[in-house]
């Protein structure tokens, strides 16, 4: 092997143990482990929500009326679209694995973020370490990150965001760094409405930071303020330009959300006033008495901060908690306050929404027994686990500062390494991590209100269907469409249109089956109207009978 060889094998390896590469290896690692624990564990698809996920992506391409109408106008679109090149293939769509895929990698990409959003404000590898192992070793985001589920692409895209935010705010003449988060921003809104806060709180924060340069600036100068002045320094100049640059590109995202469900749905609020929007299945909680924190402060705080908690785990929340404090009475950190409030973001939106009325939370310890529900959402508190890890690793840059525990700090990113190493090969969640050995995230999947229900006529129809057009709701989830083998070119349903509006009004013009269960869309038409009922009985015989779900066949004539 000549030297030439040798330097680029040399080079090769080099930069494939720089700190950002190892993390990401081995995070692509944890990534492939934990979905394949869950794939033979058949939890990909457990919740109910990461099936209408694949769904969606899976009608753009192929259904009745494919097409961008189909991802509809109630969740955001971005991580339906990055779900459309993976789906096409129905292995991966039915197994779930198009969601792990596609969460998978950004998994990786907010892990490696994490890292260097942690170093750039310690100046510590080894924070950035600690971080990352927090973030990368908690079983709900090795759990979710493995599914369908939006909170994984939300999450990569709020870190990198905030990332290059910082970094523009602690330099700004590093405009790219501002056009960077403008751009993951703007990726963050189309994912999840959580990003919208993010990225109001930047242009707000942009705002501050002038405003507050300009101030200091002008006292420095005038010995005072005069306001003519203030407003046309150069730093009230910047600030314009600036904002002008990074709002174009971020909020564009939600104009575009107003304005497609305006053309798609003839009202721009539809994503909020449709039948369908969590704030109308809130009124449905509200009636029974049964949204605890609605208009109640003191609810809201307590739930979302419990709910964070448990999904954080008791060993990790200490540490970052007095990471927090840590960094709180650090007065040297250049954009403390701009790291301090953006890693806040999910922490007040939530608060906010279940104040509102907007989202609701049950968790067992907090939620009353009268209720019909104890589980349900806790998912929502993962969005803080970006936080305690940043935090928990600011502590220990802080420690290995104080009392140069190099040493000891080395032993325990050894020690670190080879638990994720071990959780590669026998994949088993991390209990000193989490304080817990099972991630209440699965509990909500597997058993909560959110959780996928497997009714005996899923079974029934996937031994029995032998082609044709079916007819059903899948809004309210009467079986599984995956896993009922049904093509999801020979479903029609309510995004399907002439054909849903068609077959309700005349059900043989279309469907060869119908599913329907009581009191969904398809039974309020076809059952509970007698004139339409006896047009259904004319035309179709009854296949399948429970004490819920009724399936008909249409009959041979």
């Amino acid at each position: 092997m000549d030297n030439s060889n040798k330097n680029k094998y040399s080079e090769i390896v080099f930069n494939l143990f720089q700190p950002a590469n190892l993390v990401a290896v081995v995070l692509v690692l944890l990534s492939i482990s934990s979905t394949y624990h869950y794939f033979v564990r058949d939890l990909l698809i457990s919740y109910g929500d990461t099936e209408s996920h694949l769904n969606i992506a899976k009608r753009v391409v192929d259904s009745l009326t494919p097409g961008l109408a189909q991802l509809g106008g109630i969740w955001l679109p971005l991580p339906h679209l990055l779900l459309v090149p993976v789906v096409n293939i129905d292995f991966l769509w039915r197994t779930g694995i198009a969601g792990s895929i596609v969460s998978g990698l950004l998994f990786v990409a907010g892990g490696v973020y994490l890292f260097r959003l942690t170093r750039l404000i310690t100046g510590s590898v080894l924070a950035g370490f600690t971080a990352v192992f927090i973030f990368a070793t908690n079983p709900n985001i090795l759990y979710l990150q493995s599914t369908a589920m939006t909170e994984i692409p939300l999450i990569a895209f709020f870190i990198i965001s905030t990332y290059y935010y910082v970094d523009y705010i602690r330099d700004d003449r590093k405009l790219m760094s501002l056009i960077a988060a403008g751009f993951f921003g703007l990726a963050a809104s189309l994912s999840r409405y959580d990003g919208w806060f993010l990225v109001i709180a930047e242009a707000a924060l942009l705002i501050l930071n002038y405003t507050a340069k300009a101030i200091r600036k002008h006292r420095l100068i005038y010995r005072g303020i005069n306001p003519k002045k203030l407003i046309r320094s150069k730093f009230f100049t910047k600030m314009e330009a600036v904002f002008l640059l990074f709002s174009t590109l971020s909020f564009v995202g939600i104009i575009g959300w107003f304005i497609w469900d305006y053309l798609i749905l003839n009202d721009p609020l539809y994503f909020t006033n449709s039948p369908f929007s969590a704030k109308s299945q809130q009124t449905g909680w509200l009636a029974r008495g049964e949204l605890p924190s609605y208009k109640n402060l003191w609810s809201a705080i307590s739930y979302y901060t419990f709910t964070s908690y448990v999904n954080i785990g008791k060993i990790v929340s200490i540490p970052a908690l007095v990471g927090l404090f840590l960094y709180l009475i650090d007065h040297k950190k250049s954009g403390k306050f701009v790291v301090l409030v953006l890693l806040s973001v999910p922490y007040f939106f939530y608060v906010v929404t279940l104040f509102m009325g907007q989202s609701v939370i049950f968790i067992p310890e907090l939620t009353p027994d009268t209720f019909e529900y104890q589980l349900f959402n806790v998912r929502y508190g993962v969005m803080m686990i970006p936080a305690a890890a940043f935090f928990a690793g600011y502590l220990f840059s802080w420690l290995n500062r104080r009392f140069k525990l190099d040493t000891v700090f080395t032993k325990y990113i050894v020690f670190a390494a080879l638990v994720v190493l071990i959780n590669v090969f026998v994949f088993q969640p991390v209990s000193f991590v989490s304080g817990s050995e099972k991630a209440i995230t699965i509990d909500d999947g597997v058993g909560g209100l959110s959780s996928a229900k497997k009714p005996d006529a899923q079974d029934w129809i996937k031994e029995n269907y032998d082609g044709g057009l079916v007819l059903i709701d899948d809004y309210a989830r009467t079986v599984s469409i995956i896993k009922s083998g049904i093509p999801m070119e020979n479903v029609i349903y309510v995004g399907n249109k002439p054909y849903w509006e068609e077959s309700l009004e005349e059900p043989e013009k279309h469907a060869r089956w119908i599913i329907t269960q009581t009191d969904d869309a398809v039974w309020d038409r076809l059952i509970n109207n007698k004139q339409q009922e006896e047009r259904l009985y004319k035309y179709f015989q009854k296949a399948y009978t429970s004490p819920e779900i009724l399936i008909f066949k249409k009959a041979d004539i």
